[in-house]
């Protein structure tokens, strides 16, 4: 029997790019079932149809049901893939817009525009846990609802489901240096001491050696500066830390730089996405489509049809392997609590996740950061449920980029009240 998928916010116009992941695994991956599920169903209709045409053009006819009906999408179902953003790209904008009037980084999924964001999006994904647990409780849930980590932490902490967490990243950093290696993505597999969007990758193994010493060798790294201008910029945090940074850490160590950049750009990366997502939906309406275009790699997520295709065809059997995912602790990060979701190095085979056990210690700058930012996103989880404004406060104060009362108190009350729709539990007169 084939697999029976169901995707939370299929009205998003990255959807398509999992039906490029279900056609590049045709051959190992077999899904009997599609149902495609949005609260927009003007979108859901839009989004679903070209998917539709796409995967017909390809040769594959999975059953396919669209539908606003969350048990009707979810009824039996063996994965779930949430990819929800609550309030749209519009509070996307204010999370990025208000924190500049106070000083503050405005950004989707880190600092206090991540912050509210994890508010908004917990009740939701709450609402979709109680589903899944009521209508395909034997389903895996694959959550790429940003701030991934944080909404993770929600499910596996919260709830009873077989949760886990994915981010595009984590593979896009893998397809990075296995280039810059001259090897296949396959025979790369990293090791990580991370949180979603707060972490470094700590070693790279080629077979049994990990090659990042000799990466990171200062001769290696002069020559790699010069070529790429992703490690002339990340140079100072590499040598920091000794350790290969994700992307956002440049809003930790950069912080004022950041700002100045984000007060200084004409529209807000939300604004731009905006944009291109009028593009988008205007091509998917068109019935004479059913192509990817090459706008979608405009919208970003670069990669993430490839992460989450290739951790079902794991999850099923069909092709176990190596994934870099969100899930809880246990014993890895010996410095953070046993059920902390971290973003680590994983094996999956069918049914089954298992840790792979690190060898590289993080120095003292990334375990002090890891600390803080998890407070924070224990914290964060905690507000979000109670909606008790002293419990977010403490939350941002556990954040570097947050940690000044003067700036992320008056920011707070303002990103409260302009997403207060969307917030009952702090407003709940």
């Amino acid at each position: 029997m084939g697999i029976r998928l169901a995707i939370i916010g299929a009205g998003s116009t990255y959807c398509p790019e999992l039906m490029q992941g279900l056609i590049r695994r045709r051959e190992i991956l077999q899904i009997d079932e599609l149902r495609l599920s949005d609260i927009d169903e003007s979108r859901l209709n839009i989004v679903g149809e070209f998917c539709e045409r796409v995967l017909l053009e390809n040769g594959l006819q999975p059953r396919i049901t669209r539908t606003t009906d969350l048990a009707r999408a979810l009824d039996g179902a063996d994965f779930v893939v949430t990819q929800i953003r609550a309030g749209k790209l519009e509070a996307r904008i204010r999370d990025e817009k208000i924190p500049l009037n106070f000083g503050l980084i405005g950004q989707e999924t880190t600092g206090i525009g991540g912050f509210t964001n994890a508010l908004r999006t917990i009740p939701q994904m709450e609402a979709i846990a109680a589903a899944v647990e009521r209508y395909a409780p034997d389903a895996w849930l694959i959550n790429f609802a940003n701030p991934s980590g944080i909404v993770t932490e929600y499910l596996l902490n919260h709830t009873p489901l077989k949760a886990v967490g994915l981010c595009n990243l984590p593979i896009g950093a893998q397809e990075r240096i296995a280039k810059l290696l001259g090897l296949p993505m396959e025979q790369v597999r990293l090791e990580t001491a991370s949180l979603n969007h707060c972490g470094a990758i700590t070693a790279v193994y080629v077979g049994d050696e990990n090659v990042l010493p000799a990466l990171l060798e200062p001769s290696a790294l002069y020559r790699a500066s010069q070529q790429d201008e992703w490690v002339k910029n990340y140079r100072p945090i590499i040598e920091l830390l000794g350790a290969v940074p994700n992307d956002y850490l440049q809003y930790f160590f950069y912080r004022e730089r950041k700002l100045n950049e984000l007060k200084s750009v004409s529209q807000t990366r939300g604004e731009v996405c905006q944009d291109i997502e009028a593009r988008l939906l205007s091509y998917y309406a068109d019935e004479r489509t059913n192509t990817i275009p090459p706008m979608l790699a405009e919208r970003g997520g670069h990669l993430y049809s490839e992460a989450a295709v290739a951790l079902i065809a794991s999850l099923s059997g069909a092709q176990p392997g190596h994934h870099v995912l969100d899930v809880q602790n246990k014993g890895v990060l010996d410095f953070l609590p046993e059920n902390s979701v971290i973003e680590t190095s994983c094996h999956v085979e069918k049914g089954r996740i298992t840790r792979n056990p690190p060898a590289v210690r993080p120095n003292e700058v990334l375990r002090s950061l890891l600390v803080s930012v998890k407070a924070f996103e224990t914290l964060c989880v905690r507000a979000a449920l109670t909606g008790d404004r002293a419990t977010a406060l403490q939350a941002l104060a556990c954040n570097p980029i947050t940690a000044d009362l003067d700036l992320a108190a008056p920011c707070l009350e303002e990103m409260l009240e302009q997403n207060r729709s969307l917030l009952p539990r702090f407003f709940p007169s």
